[in-house]
């Protein structure tokens, strides 16, 4: 869809050089109709979504911008689950010890504070205190390490309070008694029955999670200026609440890199859904 804003003076008052500024935005079925005709066209002649606003083909690019991203997103995948289920067992079992403080009041400081101003502050960190740390550079093969970090700390949380709370529920359930009665340690019991029996619905939230960090994606390539395919999604975009859509808007990018991050979502809710079957509570 197209927004075409008009701009026009109004009421215009040569001694006092006053103005009104009006924004119209029109809309038509039939154009509409023919870009919708066009994209089906191209993806039908010529298997393409044509070229982007660089001359690039709409593949290449969006290819180029989500093999940066993709690095970042399965690292912090991987980090902030496995983290964040071993940060909720550490929870779990602080809370009834005198250092409660380091379990669940940690993870509730850092999904309380921004995600913004956490960033922030490990960049101001990292620029003033780290300076061998290239906090900007997108370029070698650890470019992509501190992204996934800062990409991973609310998802970590997340989860840890998931786990915990999971692991919380298991408590005075029947089988939990006759295991107690059985004579098995408390470590048994913890691992072998009320971390497995959980651990189902811990896998339950791997898709939300996975949106937890496609949202901060965003963010984190922003403000590290790394070239990933959030940040060429959001250039493509080029929307102004006062003006439109601008002259930078790229729908080819915006299809390709959105239809990605669909197929990954999907991928990430079938993994969730055929792992849980293994998980189930016995």
């Amino acid at each position: 869809m197209v927004i075409l804003v008009v701009l026009f003076p109004r009421d215009l008052d040569i001694g006092m050089e006053h103005y009104r500024v009006t924004a119209e935005y029109n809309f038509s079925w039939g154009k509409y109709g023919d870009n919708l005709k066009g994209l089906v066209n191209g993806l039908l002649e010529n298997g393409s979504l044509g070229l982007n606003r660089y001359g690039e083909t709409v593949e290449s690019a969006v290819l180029i911008a989500m093999s940066k991203s993709f690095a970042v997103i399965i690292t912090a995948l991987v980090l902030s689950f496995g983290l964040g289920v071993m940060k909720g067992m550490m929870d779990y079992r602080l809370s009834r010890t005198r250092f409660n403080f380091l379990g669940n009041w940690t993870t509730w400081l850092f999904q309380s504070l921004p995600d913004f101003l956490v960033l922030l502050l490990i960049q101001w960190f990292v620029i003033r205190y780290v300076p061998f740390i290239r906090f900007f550079s997108s370029e070698g093969w650890y470019s992509f390490i501190l992204p996934s970090v800062l990409v991973s700390i609310y998802p970590t949380m997340y989860i840890a309070r998931i786990t915990s709370a999971s692991i919380a529920e298991q408590e005075g359930k029947l089988y939990i008694q006759v295991a107690k009665a059985k004579g098995l340690t408390q470590r048994l019991i913890f691992y072998k029955h009320m971390f497995y029996n959980s651990f189902g619905t811990i896998l339950t939230h791997l898709s939300s999670l996975f949106v937890y960090i496609l949202s901060n994606l965003l963010m984190v390539e922003y403000f590290m200026s790394y070239p990933g395919a959030a940040y060429r999604l959001f250039k493509a975009i080029d929307y102004s609440p006062s003006f439109g859509t601008g002259f930078d808007y790229d729908p080819g990018m915006i299809i390709g890199i959105s239809f990605c991050f669909m197929i990954l979502v999907l991928i990430v809710q079938l993994i969730s859904q055929f792992s849980r079957r293994h998980f189930e509570p016995r």
